[in-house]
């Protein structure tokens, strides 16, 4: 067994990368780590390890918005949020609402799904 510090970062082919910069940066406060080129964005939310590498590179615009077998990814957040105003902020940041609800015995944690501009799905949860 390989021991890490868990994910490092995944890498989202995206249409434009100024849009999907300023989603996650409404959504989420993620920062800008560094640019690689004129194409790729490293970002991260603060006091995190893991990072989204933003990629518009044009050679793979074939690619954008499909998960490739991957459901979607997800963020929990570290206070409780009001799930239906979280999904119109996703929308008004270029995102697109899918649903949100509870779950668990006592339906304590809260949920919600929607996708990136650029269809990739996007889970946000809280949880005590």
């Amino acid at each position: 067994m390989y021991q890490s510090y868990g994910l490092s970062h995944i890498q989202l082919t995206v249409a434009d990368l100024e849009r999907s910069f300023r989603f996650y940066q409404a959504m989420f406060g993620m920062q800008e780590l560094f640019r690689v080129g004129a194409h790729v964005v490293m970002i991260q939310t603060p006091g995190s390890h893991e990072v989204v590498t933003l990629n518009a590179n044009p050679a793979h615009a074939d690619q954008r918005g499909q998960m490739g077998g991957v459901a979607h990814f997800g963020f929990r957040l570290r206070e409780p949020a009001d799930m239906a105003a979280l999904l119109e902020a996703a929308a008004r940041a270029g995102g697109t609402p899918i649903e949100h609800g509870t779950r668990g015995a006592d339906k304590e944690e809260t949920w919600a799904f929607m996708t990136d501009p650029d269809g990739y799905e996007v889970e946000v949860f809280w949880a005590p």
